[in-house]
């Protein structure tokens, strides 16, 4: 699904009417109805709603998975969180211009959140089985990797969430919002990447 958002949001960029201020404008605004300047946004924003909501068709099938399989590792966690991940995606789908805009808010919310979530979930748990555990070998650089991607999506999911609401209130570092967030969503493709698959 990680990756499957990337080419989302690259081709949605690669389809926007104008050009894409990537430090300025929100990943919402590749899903709206019409561009920051006012043109008509349909291409973009179809590729927006198709690939968020494959995205949380995917999350529902992890779910699913989980809540059938309940011999995996910590199902009832992580199954719990697909769910959250899925709803969240499709919030993200509704345009953030469109009637329904809280739920794209609360979409975002929930799947930015979710997926951070998630995430760090499994970097603790992957570095409790390696280190507290001690199920496999490790070295010491491994161990200093683990511990410092652990703090990286803690950081995050805290980070995340005070911006959302700074954002939110138009006070503060609401500026920051639109690059926390890309920052968000790729440093947590890049934590989930170094996961092992045990531990997914």
């Amino acid at each position: 699904m990680a990756y499957f958002l990337i080419v989302t949001i690259f081709l949605a960029i690669a389809y926007y009417p104008e050009k894409y201020q990537f430090f300025a404008e929100n990943i919402s605004n590749l899903g709206a109805f019409e561009s920051r300047l006012f043109s008509p946004n349909t291409t973009s924003m179809y590729i927006f709603i198709v690939g968020f909501g494959i995205c949380g068709a995917m999350a529902l099938t992890v779910a699913i998975l989980y809540f059938f399989n309940r011999y995996l590792h910590s199902w009832y966690i992580k199954g719990p969180l697909a769910i959250v991940l899925a709803l969240g995606a499709a919030g993200v789908a509704i345009p953030k211009d469109h009637d329904l805009s809280i739920l794209h808010i609360a979409g975002a919310a929930m799947f930015i959140g979710g997926f951070a979530a998630f995430n760090a979930y499994l970097q603790i748990t992957s570095s409790y089985r390696k280190h507290i555990k001690k199920e496999v070998e490790v070295s010491r650089a491994d161990t200093i990797w683990d511990i410092f991607l652990s703090v990286v999506v803690l950081v995050i999911l805290l980070g995340y969430f005070t911006i959302f609401a700074l954002d939110w209130l138009n006070i503060g570092a609401a500026f920051l919002g639109p690059v926390f967030q890309k920052v968000i969503v790729f440093a947590e493709i890049l934590a989930l990447y170094f996961i092992d698959n045990k531990d997914v």
